[in-house]
């Protein structure tokens, strides 16, 4: 028995090979991203297209494989992992959940109701082309800089819109341009004759230029809504996007779920390296907060090692070795959950599992903040 990387690109497949076998018995691909924690960025490790043959399932390949590729992205500098996986499996490696689906519906006759606001452009229309790409991506990266667990996108990785909502769903795609070839939105929808899904919505970010353009979006697929005789127009985006702000004042149903042991999972892999990148977010919430000039350390001890925050009045240094002050024991699963904001700090302290020693509630609130993180389903893997 072997296990085999072969690198392409940005992705690695990883194989498990056994005697006497022509091909691989499991495999599964590490694929590369960089992921944002508010105004930092860390190196992100996804795991896709995990695969057993049938013949060799229940055999306990696959879990030799993650243990193997979980040691192996530990030794190649990734600082976590994120994953698209099935219920009640990936925790066995260290998996948690992270991330919460959101789907907002609006009725298609009250979204017709912003048609009467909707300014005529002029507006230059047409489905987003390769030549388009590079503007796109601006528009999608300027508007997504502070959000945690969006990726960054590149012009090399990210050449077009592969699906819609959904894996091997078709979309279909438009952008709405100014007179003078300028780009002003994008959207990216489900490519079927039954519904009005919405995988995707970016519109750049002026109060002026929004207080014309998100009637127009909204009209735009009011409209196909009515033509596919849909009761609702649903938005498969996060509830604080400005968008998603802007229809709720139509009304909207919002169906919000967090999976316990599956969908958007996450682990930390290195956790000095992780901290040490996303310090300067924390400097940053630390200076807008009342606290701007403490002075103190915070302690995690988890099944990776000692991490310590020593903060010197708005400065955060990353030790590796216990400090005197306040101090939290806890699973990395559940550290990955604070720092990405997926569950707030009352909740985690509320933990059986976790213990804490000092008064650790008002700093956690201020560094590790409950949020929306979210990656868009384009970005899926």
């Amino acid at each position: 028995m072997k296990i085999t990387t072969r690198d392409e690109g940005r992705a690695h497949a990883r194989e498990m090979w056994i005697e006497g076998e022509e091909k691989p018995v499991c495999n599964l691909w590490v694929i590369d991203f960089t992921m944002r924690v508010g105004a930092t960025v860390v190196r992100m490790a996804g795991i896709g297209g995990v695969h057993t043959e049938r013949a060799h399932r229940m055999k306990g390949y696959m879990r030799q494989l993650l243990e193997d590729t979980v040691q192996y992205m530990v030794a190649e500098g990734y600082d976590i992992s994120m994953l698209f996986g099935i219920e009640n499996f990936y925790t066995k490696f260290g998996y948690a959940a992270g991330l919460a689906a959101f789907e907002c519906k609006v009725k298609t006759r009250d979204a017709e109701v912003a048609g009467a606001n909707a300014p005529a452009g002029p507006y230059v229309t047409r489905p987003i082309g390769e030549a388009d790409m590079p503007a796109v991506l601006d528009l999608y990266n300027v508007n997504n800089a502070m959000r945690v667990g969006s990726v960054v996108r590149t012009p090399e990785d990210f050449t077009k819109f592969e699906k819609g909502t959904w894996y091997g769903t078709p979309p279909d795609t438009q952008l709405w341009e100014d007179a003078n070839g300028k780009l002003l939105a994008y959207a990216v929808w489900d490519h079927f004759d039954k519904a009005v899904k919405v995988a995707e919505i970016e519109a750049r970010d002026d109060a002026l230029l929004c207080n014309a353009l998100f009637p127009t979006l909204l009209s735009f697929f009011a409209a196909q809504a009515v033509d596919k005789r849909c009761e609702d127009v649903q938005l498969f985006i996060p509830p604080d996007h400005p968008f998603a702000e802007y229809v709720q004042r139509f009304g909207a149903e919002w169906k919000v779920t967090y999976p316990r042991h599956g969908s958007g999972m996450l682990r930390l892999l290195n956790q000095q390296s992780c901290f040490e990148k996303i310090a300067p977010e924390l400097e940053r919430r630390l200076a807008l907060s009342r606290s701007a000039g403490y002075t103190g350390a915070l302690t995690f001890q988890t099944d990776l090692g000692t991490l310590a925050l020593v903060i010197n009045r708005g400065s955060i240094a990353v030790e590796t070795c216990a400090r005197e002050g306040l101090r939290l024991e806890l699973s990395q699963d559940k550290l990955t959950q604070l720092a990405i904001g997926y569950r707030s700090a009352r909740d985690v302290l509320n933990d059986p599992q976790v213990k804490a020693q000092g008064d650790v509630l008002p700093l956690l609130n201020i560094l590790f903040p409950k949020g929306t993180p979210y990656i868009w389903v384009a970005d899926h893997f």
